[in-house]
This record gives C-alpha cells, structure tokens and sequence, in this order.
C-alpha cells in the first residue's frame, strides 16, 4: 500500500566515503566491529518480521480497493575484517521475503548485498566500494506498480587528511538501472528508466571542533539512458552544490545539515531547472529515553511518463521535497515505542499528459505509522505495527489512502 520514495542514494554514498575526523576515527576503532567473532571476522545477524498482518490497499487504488494478508520477513547479515590498523573490510547482504495470501502477482524475493575497502597510507585513505541487488517494490511516488528492478553500483576515490582539521576527498561511482519491461500508463518502464548514472564527487572539510564540521560539496551528476530512440535525448547532465555542517556522535544533535542549488542545463533530455536543494538528517536525544530524528530532503528525479509537445518527446522530471520524524522511545515494562509521520510533495516540471491535453501536476503523499515492541530477552522483541499512507494529486485518479498493520518481531542474537 505505501510508496516507498526514493532517497537521493548517491548523496548518501559520497558522504559516507568523507570519513570521520582523527577523535571519531579513534573512537570507532575502539569499538567491537560485529556481535560475533569467527577468527578476524566480525559477523552481526538480524531477523526482522517487518509486518505479518493486513495491507487494505494492496494496488493503490483510489476506488475499488483490494485487501489481503501480507508477511514481509527480513534477514540481514553485516560482516567486518579489520587486516591490521590500515586495510579496513566491510560488508553486508540482505533479503526480503514479501507474501501476499491471494494476490499471488505482488509476491517478490528480494536481495542485495555490497562490500566496502579502506586503506590508510600516511595522509591518504584510499577507498573502493560496490554492491547490487534485486528488488520488486515502489521506489518513488511516481510509479504505484512493483516493478522488478536491478541495480549495481560501485565507487573509488581517495581522502588526503594534510592537517588534522583539513581534509579532501574525490571519488567516482557508477551506477546501473534495468527495470522489467513492464507498461505503466501505456509507457514502457525499461524504455523510459533504464540508464547508466555517473557522478564525479568532490568535497572539503574543516572541523570547526571535535564534533562539528564544515562540510562543502559538488557533483556533476550524467545520466545516459540506455533505451532511447533519440541519440540526443539519452544524456542528461546536472549538478549538485552543497554545504553545510556535520555533528559527532557526542553533540548534541548528530547528523548532517546541508543545503545549496540543484541544476539542468537546457538540453534535450530533460527540461531546465535551478532550484534549491538539501539533505538533513539530524537526531536529538530525548533525555535518556529516546530519540527524536529529523530528516528533510530536497531534490528532482526523472518521471516514467514522457510529454509529447509539437511532435517532439521530452522527459519529464519532479522536484520531490520530503520531510519526516520519528520518535523512538524505551517505556516501562520492557516495552519499546516507536512513531513518525512524514510528508513528500512531487511537483513536476512539465506539463503532465491528461486525455487530449495536458495540466500541471502536483502530489502529496502523507505517511504516519506506529509500533509498540515488548523486549522478551536481550535481542528478542514483538508488538504491532500500523501504517497509513494518503496520496492527494490534482489528477484525482492518481489519488489513494490505505492501511497496513499486523504483528512486527525482530531478534538480534
């Protein structure tokens, strides 16, 4: 029933390859790499029941909606291999396990996995990682069918540390779409989706103090879209600027706040836009019972449906501002509580076809949801969950509300 929006994942991955300042870095090092040790390795398992109940809106429809049990059942293992005090080995692979008891069509395995390196050499920290996966769930708010898609990716670059508050990293990542070829509004997924994305990433820090940075960064971001066919309208090139600070894990609020400008050029690929950009993700301790995280995203994505204008085909593209909070809190007896609400608005930038014309196009998609958890043993919790999300689009037919709930389980051994 819910839509899944899509992070900006590029953004996530070139921050996490900025490292931490010399203070952080001690202190993670001193830290245990994984739950269980096997020789070097350090292993880290999970089982996770993410809902064992009902889905009341299994296709998102805005009339007519089909109800039906549904059980999502996540493992996930994490692994690390420190190989003396400068090589650094890390990874990870998950699966998710989606049942549906009648809509057998909406059934789906889904899997991935990545690896990361690291090798300190005097200043330098050389750095490789790469991954990829499988899945057949929403991954933006433009598109409401599960479409099966693969993705692979993988990034290197280097961070030279010259002073102990100064340091700079660039770094390349790749990154490849193949979505199912599947006809949504009378488009073909893979032939408006699948591409190939390159980003080149620089950034700078200065560490103002032991747990607050300044951070400024820029991509150049080139799409090349592998099914087009139009020679001129495959590549799209844009950028992203941004800045801003990051909190240590001792501050008072951790995380990152950034913000700055998000740029397409005029081209044949995608329509012109400048505009405001930013991605928060902030958390505040709530005494000693809980947390209170913030996140707050701004970015724009390339829409499924193309627009057809004086004979010519253009791709059109939403600005996505997302913002949420969630509250995690530990309760009297042994229970744990968990609830968030968020907001993410689609404003696309052309026109958006509707019958024999077109009209401007503007979604809101409001999500809440709540778990209450009862920790059995250390490792072990059960309680139950609720979702609801509610789409409002001015195409009144894209509009939908649903629920989902049931029972959540998770054991960390």
């Amino acid at each position: 029933m819910l839509v899944q929006a899509r992070a900006s994942l590029v953004v996530g991955i070139v921050l996490s390859t900025a490292g931490f300042t010399p203070a952080e870095a001690a202190e993670r090092q001193k830290k245990r790499p994984g739950r269980f040790q096997l020789g070097p390795l350090y292993l880290t398992p999970k089982l996770e029941l993410k809902n064992a109940g009902v889905d009341t809106n299994v296709f998102n429809q805005r009339t007519d909606e089909i109800p039906d049990t549904s059980i999502v059942l996540s493992p996930t293992l994490l692994g690390a291999l420190p190989v003396g005090r400068r090589l650094r080995l890390t990874g990870g692979m998950h699966v998710d396990l989606n049942y549906f008891r009648r809509q057998q069509t909406e059934r789906s395995t889904d899997f991935g996995g990545d690896g990361r390196a690291e090798l300190d050499f005097g200043p330098f920290t050389f750095f490789g990682a790469g991954g990829g996966g499988q899945s057949r769930q929403r991954f933006s708010i433009d598109i409401d069918q599960r479409v099966l898609r693969h993705e692979r990716w993988a990034t290197a670059g280097v961070k030279v540390t010259p002073t102990p508050r100064i340091s700079a990293t660039v770094s390349g990542t790749g990154w490849v779409y193949e979505f199912a070829s599947l006809i949504v509004r009378g488009v073909n997924v893979k032939e408006n989706l699948d591409r190939n994305e390159l980003t080149a990433h620089g950034q700078l820090r200065y560490a103002l103090t032991r747990q607050t940075t300044l951070v400024a960064s820029a991509d150049v971001i080139e799409d090349r879209f592998l099914s087009q066919p139009r020679s001129a309208s495959r590549l799209s090139r844009s950028y992203r600027y941004l800045a801003g600070f990051e909190f240590g894990e001792k501050a008072l609020i951790r995380g990152r706040i950034l913000a700055g400008q998000r740029e397409f050029p005029a081209s044949a690929s995608a329509p012109r836009y400048r505009g405001p950009a930013f991605a928060v993700s902030t958390s505040l301790p709530l005494l000693h019972y809980g947390v209170l995280t913030v996140i707050a995203e701004r970015d724009i994505y390339y829409a499924l449906s193309p627009v057809i204008l004086s004979s010519d085909r253009f791709r059109n593209t939403f600005v996505s501002t997302r913002l949420a909070g969630e509250v995690a809190m530990n309760l009297p007896f042994s229970l744990f509580g968990r609830g968030s609400f968020g907001l993410e608005e689609a404003r696309y930038l052309l026109p958006y076809p509707a019958g024999d014309t077109f009209a401007p196009r503007v979604d809101h998609l409001w999500t809440a949801r709540a778990s209450l958890l009862r920790a059995f043993r250390a490792g072990v919790r059960v309680g139950g969950t609720i979702q609801w999300g509610r789409r409002v689009s001015s195409f009144s037919s894209l509009s939908y509300e649903g629920l989902r709930y049931g029972v959540q389980a998770e054991v960390i051994p």
